[in-house]
């Protein structure tokens, strides 16, 4: 199964699993923190996660919107990674329609690398500005990484 990883590391020969990790007094899944490595079938959903600046993102799947709570530190020319894997498919799990996980190897070789600026992710979701509170969320998912 071809499978896609966004990270802000470039030159990555293989994706090592790691804690996954919520912001203090947020409130996400089980399967959003586990020790794994988080992969997608979405390239532009992988992107999006190396993309995005520190920080909760919440991300319109059916709109293709993402929106950033800390827009500020969105930087659109900072050089971010896409990596392909291809992954037997009883070694993945699915955890929701945009994410797989791998829980059983320490480490996923990498294919291929794809070098993108942040900015790129606009080629994929409309980027828009952090709502004000008290706003209803409108079908956005909190995704976090």
């Amino acid at each position: 199964m071809k499978l896609y990883h966004g990270s802000k590391q470039g030159g990555l020969a293989a994706l090592k699993k790691r804690q996954a990790q919520a912001g203090e007094g947020v409130d996400v899944p089980k399967d959003e923190l586990l020790e794994a490595v988080y992969l997608t079938p979405d390239y532009g959903y992988a992107l999006a996660m190396a993309a995005r600046p520190d920080g909760v993102t919440q991300i319109n799947t059916v709109e293709k919107k993402i929106e950033f709570d800390n827009p500020d530190n969105f930087n659109p020319g900072l050089d971010v990674y896409v990596y392909e894997v291809d992954i037997p498919d009883d070694q993945v799990r699915q955890v929701d329609e945009l994410q797989y996980v791998v829980e059983s190897a320490d480490k996923i070789k990498v294919l291929t690398q794809h070098a993108h600026k942040s900015g790129d992710v606009g080629q994929y979701y409309e980027i828009v500005n952090r709502k004000k509170e008290g706003q209803d969320s409108g079908g956005f998912e909190m995704k976090f990484r």
